[in-house]
């Protein structure tokens, strides 16, 4: 008994070894866990969000037929018309505007074109409506556009111009002396449309461009009614009978006194002379 005892105490004694398989399931089991947690949408990092394709609009070009860029006289509350035609996203709204000094636009009118883009214009021309224009807006698929400016040299109903008697000359020769008046000015002075107007109305006023007018009350001769006449000679010998002499000694005059023919005008205006 006592024998027996022994063995069985000192086996209850003997350490215990563990299993060498278990470190490494444990650890294969923990990769297996991690890797299925990566997996799971709860932990896996969110995918960046796409931005939203923006369309950009691309507008096509709008088109005007038929208001051109003129420059012409006429008469206080003279009504001039004018067909054009739109290409484009026909139909569409086109703004009649008018202005004094071409800075500053005024719409008059708006009017709508047919489907095939065509619309009629008309113009009541006055000192202060004497540059005319159509802005066509744009829309959804067309670009805006705006037309040509058309300016008018505007006279009084009754101008005052140096009285007859004095030999008259036809309306081509004063044709003739304007046109030859614009060329010289803007060559010469490099005075554009702006001045072309303004000096147009003033020699309409003085002498109605008649290069044989002479006052008979003051003397004062020629297109720009220069008082006395002979002060002309600077400019030319043949001052009395040549529109061209004239024209160069009026522009000199115009330049060293009122620096262009807007400033001219301005006086004239003001004071009934220059």
């Amino acid at each position: 008994m006592c024998g027996m005892s022994r063995s069985v105490a000192e086996s209850d004694q003997t350490p215990l070894t563990s299993d060498p398989v278990e470190p490494a399931m444990r650890a294969i089991i923990g990769a297996v866990a991690l890797t299925v947690m990566a997996a799971t949408p709860a932990f896996a990092e969110p995918a960046p969000e796409t931005p939203p394709a923006q369309t950009q609009v691309v507008r096509q070009k709008t088109r005007v037929k038929g208001f051109k860029a003129t420059v012409r006289t006429t008469t206080d509350g003279n009504v001039h018309r004018n067909r054009m035609r739109v290409f484009g996203g026909t139909p569409r709204q086109v703004e009649i505007q008018y202005s004094r000094d071409g800075s500053t636009w005024v719409t008059q009118k708006i009017k709508q074109t047919d489907v095939d883009g065509r619309v009629k214009i008309r113009m009541t021309v006055a000192p202060d409506r004497n540059r005319w224009r159509v802005k066509v807006p744009a829309t959804a698929e067309y670009k805006r556009v705006r037309t040509p400016v058309k300016t008018f040299a505007v006279q009084a109903k009754e101008t005052e111009s140096a009285t007859p008697p004095f030999p008259s000359i036809s309306a081509s020769q004063v044709a003739a002396n304007k046109a030859w008046a614009r060329v010289y000015i803007l060559n010469t002075y490099g005075w554009g449309d702006d001045q072309w107007v303004a000096l147009e109305q003033l020699w309409t006023r003085e002498s109605g461009w008649n290069h044989l007018a002479v006052n008979p009350t003051s003397g004062a001769t020629g297109i720009p009614q220069a008082l006395p006449g002979d002060k002309m000679a600077s400019a030319g010998a043949d001052w009395k009978t040549n529109p061209q002499t004239q024209i160069k000694w009026g522009a000199s005059y115009i330049k060293g006194r009122y620096t262009d023919p807007l400033g001219a005008w301005a006086h004239f205006k003001a004071k009934n002379w220059y």
